[in-house]
């Protein structure tokens, strides 16, 4: 019996040089970002934020529960998360 589909394949990933391509590819990469950003906040209990900046300069950010309060606790606290990354790091 021959099938007539192949059915779902591997895609070689590989850069695209339309400017088009690669703005619709931006768009729905960050909005799947910020999408299991939010989850990940919901479902493990963290504040998050992410900013990313586009090619054209465009800023897009998401936090939970605000950017700007992530970055402010970020730079006013003594960065005792340094010490968990590192031992994160040795293993």
């Amino acid at each position: 019996m021959h099938r007539k589909r192949k059915g779902r394949q591997r895609i070689q990933m590989e850069r695209s040089e339309k400017a088009s391509t690669l703005l619709v590819t931006f768009s729905k990469c960050c909005c799947g970002l910020f999408t299991n950003a939010s989850e990940i906040s919901i479902l493990c209990g963290v504040e998050i934020a992410i900013i990313v900046f586009s090619r054209g300069k465009k800023v897009l950010s998401f936090g939970d529960p605000s950017v700007e309060m992530i970055v402010d606790s970020f730079l006013t606290k003594n960065h005792a998360w340094i010490s968990v990354v590192d031992q994160v790091r040795c293993l």
